[in-house]
């Protein structure tokens, strides 16, 4: 090991020397650089009724994410991102690794077609493939921003992409009758390896085609299959998930208003082959919508259904995955109890969070997402949803509004039918505007609900809210230094029927469970920008979890943390 590690560091060293000196200006760099420290304490009566935990840990680590962008000419790019990394507590070489972290080349043939090969980041649409993001993320202050950046970026979360491994390519032809312009993108990835001894190697192959009829008029169709080899492996049983959706996109205006309005539907097909006890399920779904841009702000409005069966890997899979220890006292009280996933790691631990795309329905926590938790993709909905999006109210007031209503198609586990609401607010007051400050003085404030209802007997009612209050405050001492403050405040009460499904994600039982719990995330410190990519903060955070139904499970925690990102 430590030959390899003097291996790798002597190349990161020599490297840039030689390609200097051989292919001048033809090697470029990027990157990222963070020095992290934290240290956790219990607090609260916990600190004096848990004798076996540690009373306090710490740890940090220095990263420098070193990119390489080699062009031998002038339509060939060779992209690696090597890692270094030294846990704090560790000197020469002691508790430090270098590993590659990406690597990619991506090219241009004859001026036309593109092509990407190795670490590859792909994205569809919201039925096909798409990264969605993590719950309660949304409209969430920025003063908690530096931590999504930070599990964001530990997880190649990029813009609701997927980093997956294979080849694309894409190119566009310009045409002069009927059709205007003809684009195609097309791409194979792996998403799982050989296992011989295990299951077969699964592969996923997918393509668009987006053709524009004129300025106003777009008509494309997207494809994903995801299916299994069987002759990798020494099983017999194959599975397959094809997908289709086509889209129909109008833009327009009314009254100097521009507009566009998008629909859209497809199905999906789903089964084992080998597998005389799997079912094959079919699925579909249908979406339209209008989206208006004007100096005041955006509004979307729009109608989604998803059918029961609909499945697809690439848009269904979950960021984080519950099942998954936490890194801050993953066990803590004196009867050893597991600490469950709780908004606390939710915002803050990339270890909770998945890379790899799932062939069955995740896990979820009805607490933290509800409504629609596997995103506009969530089966057996039926509804509609309302956005008004950066909506300026003053040159110092603006704000953002969602709705959304819902309801089951299919009742489960009874013939009575569950109905969702959503509600979000954010505004952003900017009292230095309003009172003529010289330094930028901000104030933020988030609300979201969630409820689940369901009429009935007594033994199949559901009556279930869930509300996140979320604020900040962000004042300049001076140039660039900012004090910041902000408070996290989650309630969740009543119960929900969690489904319970077999090895082909089919219902066969339901477990009624109970909710009574309130968790609190409090911030404050420092932050200072140097650029927009260069900044470091320094505060304090305080977490309480309280779990009413079991008077055991109250955890308090207080961290102190730094944090020094630069993106190179």
């Amino acid at each position: 090991m430590k030959k390899q590690y003097l291996y790798y560091l002597s190349f990161l060293m020599l490297f840039p020397i030689l390609a200097q000196s051989q292919v001048k200006s033809k090697l470029w760099y990027d990157g990222n650089a963070r020095v992290m420290y934290n240290r956790d304490a219990l607090e609260g009566t916990l600190k004096e009724t848990d004798t076996v935990s540690t009373r306090s840990n710490g740890g940090g680590f220095t990263i420098l994410d070193l990119g390489f962008h080699f062009t031998p000419v002038d339509d060939i790019e060779i992209f690696s991102e090597v890692r270094l990394k030294n846990d704090f507590g560790g000197m020469w070489g002691n508790k430090s690794f270098v590993e590659l972290r990406r690597l990619s080349a991506k090219g241009v043939v004859n001026k036309k077609i593109s092509f990407s090969v190795g670490d590859i980041y792909l994205k569809q649409t919201k039925f096909t493939l798409y990264n969605y993001e993590q719950e309660l993320s949304e409209y969430e202050p920025s003063v908690f921003k530096f931590y999504r950046d930070f599990v964001n970026y530990e997880n190649y979360y990029q813009s609701n992409y997927w980093r997956l491994q294979g080849v694309q390519t894409n190119f566009s032809y310009n045409m002069y009758n009927f059709i205007e312009q003809l684009d195609f993108d097309g791409f194979t990835a792996r998403i799982r390896g050989l296992e011989w001894m295990g299951k077969p190697e699964l592969l996923m192959l997918g393509g668009s085609a987006v053709v524009k009829l004129s300025n106003k008029i777009n008509l494309g169709s997207h494809y994903v299959n995801t299916f299994e080899i069987l002759s990798s492996s020494n099983g017999t049983v194959a599975y397959y998930n094809p997908v289709l959706n086509t889209q129909l996109s109008y833009s327009g205006s009314l009254k100097d208003i521009p507009y566009k309005m998008l629909l859209e539907g497809g199905f999906s097909k789903r089964g084992w082959d080998g597998d005389s006890l799997a079912p094959e399920i079919r699925g579909y779904f249908t979406k339209a919508s209008i989206h208006s841009k004007t100096k005041k702000g955006e509004i979307n409005l729009g109608f989604r259904y998803v059918d029961t069966d609909f499945r697809s890997i690439g848009a269904q899979t979950r960021r984080i995955d519950y099942n998954t220890a936490t890194t801050s006292y993953p066990y803590y009280s004196n009867n050893y109890t597991q600490r469950k996933v709780s908004l606390l790691d939710i915002m803050s631990d990339p270890n909770v969070y998945d890379q790899n795309l799932s062939t069955s329905l995740m896990n979820y926590n009805p607490m933290y997402s509800c409504v629609s938790p596997y995103g506009d993709a969530t089966p057996n909905r039926i509804g509609i949803t309302a956005e008004v999006d950066n909506f300026n109210l003053t040159d110092y007031l603006s704000v953002k509004v969602q709705a959304q209503y819902f309801s089951e198609i299919i009742g489960q586990g009874t013939t009575n039918k569950r109905s969702f609401n959503k509600s979000a607010l954010h505004s952003l007051l900017s009292l230095d505007k309003l009172l003529s400050l010289k330094n930028s003085f901000d104030l933020e404030g988030s609300i979201n609900l969630e409820t689940v209802k369901r009429d009935g007997e007594d033994f199949e009612k559901i009556d279930f809210n869930s509300i996140l209050y979320s604020g900040s405050i962000s004042y300049e001492l001076i140039k660039n230094l900012k004090i910041i403050a902000g408070a996290k405040v989650f309630y969740a009460e009543g119960n929900e029927f969690i489904a319970e499904r077999d090895m082909y994600d089919q219902i066969n039982d339901y477990s009624n469970n109970t909710y009574d719990s309130k968790e609190t995330i409090l911030i404050g410190g420092i932050q200072h920008h140097f650029t927009d990519d260069i900044y470091f903060t320094m505060q304090y955070n305080q977490f309480n979890v309280l779990d009413k139904t079991n008077t055991y499970d109250e955890f308090s925690m207080g961290r102190l943390i730094f944090m020094f990102n630069m993106n190179l």
